[in-house]
């Protein structure tokens, strides 16, 4: 086993050496770490825009979807369409877009007709816009059948174009389409979002 005195000399040995980290290791380690830091923020901002373009495509079909479900459990008209003050129908922004019961069947929101739904997405610089027949009438509406109609009631089919000029790189530019009543979303790429 040993006498006291060789268990203390064994020990006492091993004290002069000292384990840990120089300054130099750890000057290295935070030189690699920030290289790698530095090449990582701008792929995880373009991650953060591309989400949020994402996203607001995703609450736009979402709120058509809405729109659907609501005309056919109502029987009656539901109307969507872009809104400066989330009351009314007003202009051709489709920034901001509200949902009601049309009760008046006359494609305006008014005093006897139900909101339902605002809609907002202009945060991240996105650019949200209505293509043919919106951007002539700024009206979609589904009807008790659940079919959409925009202006004249022989157009069942249009857009809603979202683009982000903050995704530098890859698709910048969500289609929300509706045909009838089916609603999908398709990316592409475009340049500028004008």
């Amino acid at each position: 086993m040993g006498s006291l005195a060789s268990r203390s000399a064994r020990s006492t040995a091993g004290m002069g050496k000292q384990s840990g980290v120089s300054l130099i290791e750890l000057m290295v380690t935070l030189a690699v770490l920030g290289v790698l830091i530095g090449l990582a923020v701008p792929s995880f901002s373009q991650l953060i825009a591309r989400n949020r373009l994402t996203a607001a495509a995703n609450e736009y079909v979402s709120a058509i979807q809405t729109a659907r479900m609501e005309a056919v459990r109502r029987n009656g008209r539901v109307v969507l369409c872009p809104s400066a003050n989330g009351t009314t129908c007003s202009g051709a922004d489709w920034q901001r877009v509200i949902l009601f019961f049309d009760a008046d069947r006359n494609n305006d929101a008014g005093a006897g007709d139900t909101l339902i739904r605002d809609v907002v997405a202009t945060q991240g610089g996105i650019v949200v816009k209505g293509t043919a027949p919106l951007a002539t009438n700024n009206r979609m509406w589904f009807s008790a059948d659940g079919f959409v109609r925009m202006g004249n009631p022989v157009v069942r089919s249009a857009d809603i174009t979202l683009c982000s000029s903050a995704v530098d790189s890859g698709p910048n530019l969500r289609s929300v389409k509706v045909n009838v009543s089916r609603v999908h979303v398709e990316p592409s790429v475009v340049a500028g979002c004008n």
